[in-house]
């Protein structure tokens, strides 16, 4: 995870300075306007998919909590008849 973060680190900073500096700045522009715009995609696409799963976990909880707040001929009406 360390090395994740050394290389996001420079990663960054390398940006940073690739956008400083002049001579390179009017090539370097315009290669981070379309990685900004793409990471802004990956988070918009993200975000849904994080929406589902929350909203799933939330439904499997209260399922979980009305399976052991009912009981078995609740949720199966033929377990009477059976016996």
């Amino acid at each position: 995870m360390i090395t994740i973060v050394f290389w996001g680190t420079i990663a960054i900073f390398a940006m940073f300075l690739l956008g400083v500096l002049p001579g390179v700045k009017e090539v370097f522009r315009p290669i981070m306007d379309i990685l900004s715009k793409g990471v802004v995609e990956v988070v918009k696409f993200a975000a849904g998919y994080m929406l589902w799963l929350v909203k799933t976990i939330i439904h499997a909880h209260l399922d979980l909590i009305s399976h052991l707040s009912h009981s078995r001929s609740y949720f199966d009406p033929a377990d009477k008849i059976r016996k």
